[in-house]
């Protein structure tokens, strides 16, 4: 940053961002003031050095905004090159993983234990659905009913206890099988 004629232009760029003594040395040199009376800056009278104090005030708020300004461009640029460098990395590890679960699937194998880890198909357990809500709380015993506040609502993991343990599905109840779930399990640490 240089100081022509009391104003201070913009520094080019942070390693020239100045410190208060050279801010103010600089703008003492500016005012091309006969220093051969002066001998030090107690001798100044002390409105103009409270003056010149407001002035180096002034150029430091304005130094702060800027370093702001650069602080604000700097993070939303980092974060948008991870957002870039996550989606990227996160579309390699999705694409590989498809590419193990469908070597899995043609080969048929449920599992596979590899020197880097293990992959594998999971099985899942059915899924409960409630197709006919009125038909099924109708004829529900009230075991199998979750009482909400003002209302009735099917308790799933009751439902699901039963069909495990009767293996009858109750009226307006489908289990539905789920596909696999492809998982896989890295070895060591990183």
């Amino acid at each position: 940053m240089t100081v022509t004629n009391g104003v201070a232009t913009a520094p080019k760029n942070i390693t020239d961002i100045k410190s208060d003594a050279e801010l103010f040395d600089d703008f003492m040199a500016s005012l091309d003031l006969d220093t051969s009376n002066l001998t030090d800056l107690e001798s100044i009278d002390g409105e103009i050095r409270l003056n010149k104090y407001l002035w180096v005030v002034k150029q430091k708020e304005s130094e702060l905004s800027r370093c702001r300004t650069i602080a604000t461009d700097s993070i939303r640029s980092t974060s948008d090159w991870l957002n870039e460098k996550e989606t990227q990395i996160q579309n390699a590890i999705d694409w590989l993983t498809s590419q193990m679960k469908n070597y899995l699937i043609t080969k048929d194998i449920k599992s596979l234990s590899l020197p880097n880890g293990t992959i594998g198909m999971r099985k899942q357990p059915e899924a409960i659905e409630v197709v006919d809500e009125s038909s099924f709380i109708s004829e529900a015993s009230p075991d199998l009913l979750r009482h909400v506040p003002e209302s009735y609502e099917p308790d799933l993991k009751a439902i699901k206890a039963l069909i495990k343990e009767t293996g009858e599905i109750p009226k307006g109840i489908e289990l539905k099988a789920q596909d696999p779930k492809f998982y896989y399990k890295l070895n060591g640490s990183m």
